[in-house]
């Protein structure tokens, strides 16, 4: 439950009221806002309901949104979340190109109609005819997303980015930072005075906060968006883990990416609930949180070469497709040559005050106990484990775990009178990846230090791109 606990990752994605827009009149330079938007992507709609509440607000600020698309090397378009987002941003550059006026109206009813057809309603709320834009988008949205790329090319913008100015904005994902600098930025004369008799109290400055990274992991901007909302204004220092400065700073560091703030009194105050949770590290005079979102490094961890480790529970439905799909590659000669596959399981183990085992798993009683027999055979019967795993996967829930035992070869009889001995394998296996932090069936270890979460992610690790996607490769089990 500590990954659902962590509400640092929590996409906040509150709508604001929202006015049918008035005539454009002219207004004086200054307050210009512009976002480039990918249709789809979450930090990108933070942005606009912020500066369209500021711009609301502000009777001399603009705001103009241009959708942001890749251009392929054989000059088509494409965007970062697939065909349905590059639909919706070929409507939106129609919008931009022949409909500018009614283009934040239809923004604000897109953003509460969010189905796959939605654009219809948000078209008619902003007095569009959808079956027009529809058409419009078909034969001009080629040519509209070519000025739109022509536009974020200008700009040299490649993912969402809000504009303040001609010049890209920096601040703080919060509303009153973005209201102040709007504000700042208008002419004297068109600025929002604050309200009579409040003075501003001082703001604390926020403590030191490091990203830690290596070579192709990339920094979660949308993490660091969130410690942002914990302490305004707060920016990372970036350092690579092979550093001399990451080294003397941070020595006992065994994971990256690694987000570390100062421990100072206002941060642990304000994240005290976080740190009593687990989700951050108190260690030498800072707070760590690794983040296991996707994919890391274990580079504390010794080497394990040529091995791949699969961790599962083992009635979770993707972490069976993605067994499946290992093995399958396996067989089929797709792996590298040689590769050892080890499987581990999530759940937990604690002793009673008479020494027996107590065991939990997310899919109840008897997934724990199918992992003990698991373990137990993968010990015991190794050269004929992976043929039990390919067959019991086929009915993982049913109680007849015998019957794929007999059809690998497997001594039922054995495994049951060695049930007690499985327990113990079972209990060390738990401990052993409880250490290493993992709740997330199913996740991938290469070599003993490259993690990664779901199978997807597995099939960028070079070496493994020709393992088949079982469908929702993404998806998983979270205790």
């Amino acid at each position: 439950m500590k990954r659902i606990a962590l509400l640092l990752i929590a996409v906040w994605l509150a709508c604001p009221a929202f006015a049918q827009q008035p005539p454009a009149a002219a207004k004086p330079a200054g307050g210009r806002m512009e976002l480039y938007l990918e249709a789809m992507d979450g930090q990108g709609w933070q942005w606009f309901f912020l500066a369209d509440t500021v711009r609301r607000r502000l009777d001399a600020a603009e705001l103009g949104v241009y959708p942001l698309v890749t251009r392929n090397a054989d000059g088509t378009f494409s965007a970062r979340r697939g065909e349905t987002e590059l639909a919706e941003a070929s409507r939106l550059a129609v919008l931009v190109k022949s409909y500018q006026g009614k283009l934040i109206s239809y923004l604000n009813a897109r953003s509460l109609t969010p189905s796959a057809d939605g654009w219809r309603d948000a078209a008619l709320f902003a007095g569009i005819n959808p079956d027009e834009l529809e058409k419009r988008a078909a034969s001009e949205g080629v040519a509209a997303l070519a000025d739109a790329y022509k536009r974020s090319s200008a700009a040299g913008v490649t993912e969402t980015a809000l504009f303040l100015g001609g010049k890209r904005y920096e601040g703080s994902q919060r509303l009153m930072p973005l209201y102040e600098a709007v504000n700042a930025s208008l002419p004297a004369s068109r600025r929002v005075a604050l309200p009579a008799g409040y003075t501003p109290k001082p703001k604390p400055p926020p403590p030191g906060f490091w990203v830690v990274t290596s070579s192709g992991i990339a920094r979660n901007d949308a993490l660091v968006g969130v410690f942002d909302r914990y302490f305004e204004g707060i920016k990372p220092a970036m350092l690579d883990y092979d550093s001399a400065e990451r080294a003397a700073r941070f020595p006992a560091l065994e994971f990256v990416p690694s987000y570390i703030l100062a421990a100072t009194l206002e941060a642990k105050s304000r994240l005290d609930s976080e740190i009593k949770a687990g989700i951050f590290k108190e260690n030498g005079g800072y707070l760590v949180y690794e983040d296991r979102q996707r994919s890391g490094l274990y580079a504390g961890r010794p080497e394990k070469k040529n091995t791949l480790e699969i961790f599962v529970m083992s009635q979770c439905p993707f972490g069976v497709l993605a067994e499946n799909a290992v093995l399958g590659a396996a067989k089929n000669k797709l792996l590298p040559e040689g590769l050892k596959v080890e499987i581990h399981y999530i759940g937990e183990a604690v002793k009673d005050d008479k020494g027996a085992w107590g065991f939990s798993s997310l899919h109840g009683q008897a997934e724990w106990e199918e992992n003990a027999r698991q373990i137990f055979m993968a010990e015991k019967f190794p050269d004929k484990f992976d043929a039990y795993l390919l067959e019991r996967n086929k009915e993982i829930t049913s109680p007849d775990w015998q019957k794929a035992a007999k059809t690998a070869g497997i001594d039922a009889a054995a495994v049951t009178s060695g049930f007690e001995e499985a327990k113990n394998l079972l209990a060390a296996n738990f401990a052993a990846t409880g250490a290493l932090g993992i709740t997330t069936s199913p996740t991938f270890m290469v070599n003993g230090k490259q993690f990664m979460v779901g199978l997807g992610e597995l099939t960028k690790v070079p070496g493994f791109e020709k393992i088949p996607a079982p469908g929702q490769p993404a998806a998983g089990c979270a205790k």
